[in-house]
């Protein structure tokens, strides 16, 4: 408790300051203790209520509607500072004692649906961007939207700043959290910034609200009857899968995939993200989200299945989403170069009528960063059983030797490169000096030195070299022939070839079994093609699509002999 104190010099009562903390007594089931609200194990308990150190703490609104409790906290943590925005609101000079103290500091505004954290007023736009746009910019041109609750408003938000999209879809539950996020939440539904909108996101001309729940909705228009109305992306903005059960329900995860058109595009919030000591998914913290991924790859109408992850997304761990494609045309997107994503963003998005930049965090390289999941969902991934054939070739076998080609220095140097014998097709042939055991890396460095070029370059570069009225260009004629001579596609979908520049180039094609002696390091999948979902694949696709080995035992001054269907698959 505080004693009320009177300041000496204005002769008034100072308000008095409390640190309080508050853990529920009593003994409850599991399941009891799943639904209060004021649980040890709840949001609430762990942002709010239990921890000293965030000393101050308002409850701003406590509301029951028929769906759901709505909790709304202001909080700030001792160790807080002022924001840049709060410096120039203040007027604080450099100097000012006042940037150390919390008190000064705005608090956040924390939302809580029966006790779940679900929105963050202070990186509320991070976790937005990141779960709507990296699904959004997997699509070549989305126009018909739709989103699975999100009543706070931040995906709409997100989605109405694309120019291509001309209706939008919401399915919400409770209409009573749309008009409490209008009031107490109102930047995350703020579109007036946004050229061609409106004041509110929620009156945008392209937006239908439907309040009703969500995946009895989709079930309903999707699940037993075909709708001609589809979705080119379908935002998931709900509970993660441990908290809706409704993901592992096979109906409802068929319903989901049909409701998107041919080149349509999933996301959801798949929660927290896995740890490297985790067991098997299907057995440790995430089961549902591990039935969820496992339902959709069994779906024929998914191609492709992504995941990522966000430490920056507002909650104590990073936040994980995942990402399903219906065609797998949606990898060249997903896997774009940090330029490419950075022009589809300029060129993809409604102006700010402020002038400001329309995201905060999402750009080309903050997708880049997605495009290979951290380690321990390979890790957890590989727990699966039986063991995925790609999780043997997660490094490269320390067992096996590599085998180098220096051009300058023949004594050290495992190969070498003579005229061909007269009659062969290539110019010159690489023989091996020393012998190599099966399974040894061929020529490694010079194969990871490989040039990266895209299929859309190579198409342009070829069309610039003959432009009608203008004489052929020879340098890029000869380029574009080198591609096609020493390049092949990659298997990841991406739109990338890999151009051999060393002396991998010069190696003798055969389409005799008896002759050929090297194969690619990784074989073609036993199921013919790569899977839908796959870590191993995401982290490693570089290295599976260049480096080869030695296919038998190949002696001193025998010639190096690739397949000539090395690279089909």
């Amino acid at each position: 408790f505080g004693i009320p104190r009177v300041n000496a010099e204005t002769g008034e009562k100072e308000e008095v300051v409390t640190v309080w903390s508050h853990e529920l007594r009593g003994f409850r089931t599991e399941d009891a203790r799943k639904v209060h609200h004021l649980d040890g194990n709840s949001d609430i308990s762990k942002h709010v209520t239990s921890p000293l150190e965030v000393v101050y703490k308002e409850h701003v609104l406590n509301m029951q509607t028929d769906f759901t409790r709505i909790d709304i906290w202001d909080v700030k943590e001792r160790d807080e500072t002022p924001s840049y925005q709060d410096g120039l609101r203040l007027g604080l000079a450099p100097q000012d004692p006042r940037w150390f103290s919390y008190e000064d500091a705005s608090p956040s505004r924390l939302l809580f649906l029966d006790g779940v954290l679900h929105m963050d007023n202070q990186t509320d736009r991070v976790f937005h961007e990141t779960l709507v746009q990296p699904a959004m910019f997997a699509h070549p041109s989305p126009k018909s939207v739709g989103i699975l609750g999100g009543g706070d408003g931040g995906s709409l938000q997100e989605v109405l700043k694309h120019k291509s999209v001309t209706d939008v879809t919401m399915v919400e539950l409770d209409e009573k959290l749309v008009s409490v996020s209008k009031e107490y939440l109102p930047r995350s539904s703020d579109c007036s910034d946004i050229v061609g909108s409106q004041p509110s996101c929620f009156d945008d001309d392209r937006v239908s609200l439907i309040f009703t729940d969500a995946f009895a909705y989709v079930k309903d228009k999707f699940g037993s009857k075909e709708s001609s109305e589809k979705f080119d992306v379908l935002v998931a903005d709900l509970n993660q899968p441990e908290n809706q059960v409704e993901y592992t329900d096979a109906d409802t995860v068929n319903s989901l995939v049909e409701s998107l058109s041919p080149l349509g595009v999933l996301v959801i919030n798949a929660g927290e993200s896995p740890m490297i000591v985790d067991p098997r998914a299907d057995k440790g913290m995430n089961p549902n989200r591990e039935a969820f991924t496992k339902l959709l790859e069994a779906h024929p109408k998914i191609a492709s299945i992504f995941v990522y992850e966000d430490a920056q997304a507002g909650y104590v761990d990073p936040t994980s989403f995942l990402v399903a494609c219906r065609d797998s045309s949606c990898r060249k997107y997903w896997y774009g170069q940090t330029d490419e994503i950075n022009y589809h963003i300029y060129d993809r998005l409604q102006p700010l009528k402020s002038k400001k930049p329309a995201m905060v965090q999402f750009d080309g390289a903050t997708q880049r960063g997605y495009q290979v999941p951290p380690r321990a969902w390979e890790t957890v991934y590989c727990r699966r059983e039986p063991e995925p054939f790609e999780c043997a070739y997660r490094g490269l076998d320390m067992t096996k030797e590599l085998f180098e080609y220096y051009p300058k220095n023949e004594d050290e140097s495992a190969f070498v490169i003579r005229e061909s014998k007269e009659g062969a097709e290539n110019d010159a042939a690489v023989y091996a000096t020393v012998d190599i055991p099966e399974g040894s890396y061929i020529m490694p460095t010079h194969l990871a030195a490989s040039l990266e070029v895209s299929e859309d370059s190579a198409k342009d570069s070829n069309a610039t070299a003959h432009l009608d009225g203008v004489g052929e260009a020879d340098v890029l004629t000869d380029f574009v022939e080198y591609i096609d001579e020493n390049g092949h596609s990659a298997r990841d979908g991406s739109g990338k070839i890999y151009v051999e520049i060393g002396g991998s180039r010069v190696m003798r094609e055969s389409d005799d079994a008896s002759e050929v002696n090297i194969r690619r390091w990784v074989p073609a999948h036993p199921d013919g093609s790569r899977p839908k979902y796959s870590p191993v694949y995401d982290r490693h696709r570089y290295s599976f699509d260049i480096f080869l080995v030695a296919s038998r035992d190949i002696k001193a001054g025998e010639e190096i002999v690739k397949p000539g269907d090395l690279w089909d698959y």
